[in-house]
């Protein structure tokens, strides 16, 4: 009788332990996905001369590139930054995901809001929270955008030449 129930006990750690390993091959094959998708992005980014790589940036009045800030600013000193640009100044504070959100290229503002999909759904499996139906519903909108925007890179206006239009053949 006691050997019964300490093989169930076994087993049933052997059951846990599986299920931790499905469900952390699953978390890895989701985050090797949303680094595709920033990557994608962030080559769309750089094609259009905005940075790649993540992190805080800002862009001083008299220059359009943005310049990297540290990552170990703290929130105060971040807005001390903010707080510091003279009145009416082009100055501006961004995270990596929201450098394109207002772009003139509509490529750019969805790579912008791939990024700040990417950087949400990432915070919420970090949490270890219960996953949600509306983060599943972001997952496959995730998806169909990020599948979107590697086949309009193909026709990216950036990459093509310009048309060249020929008289008809007179035969």
């Amino acid at each position: 009788m006691f050997g019964r129930l300490g093989r169930r006990r076994s087993e049933t750690l052997s059951a846990r332990a599986d299920d931790q390993t499905e469900r952390k091959a699953a978390e890895d094959d989701v985050l090797c996905l949303l680094r595709a998708i920033e990557t994608a992005a962030a080559e769309v980014y750089g094609r259009h001369g905005l940075p790649q790589s993540p992190g805080h940036y800002r862009r001083p009045a008299d220059s359009d590139a943005w310049e990297p800030l540290g990552d170990a600013l703290s929130p105060a000193e971040k807005w001390a930054l903010i707080n510091g640009a003279p009145e009416g100044a082009r100055w501006r504070y961004a995270a990596h995901e929201a450098l394109g959100a207002h772009s003139d290229f509509p490529a750019v503002r969805q790579a912008s809001a791939l990024l700040a999909a990417c950087h949400g759904l990432r915070q919420r499996l970090t949490q270890t929270a219960t996953i949600t139906p509306q983060d599943l519903a972001d997952s496959i909108r995730l998806g169909e955008a990020w599948r979107r925007l590697v086949e309009d890179a193909i026709y990216d206006q950036a990459t093509l030449g310009p048309l060249h239009f020929l008289p008809p053949d007179e035969s």
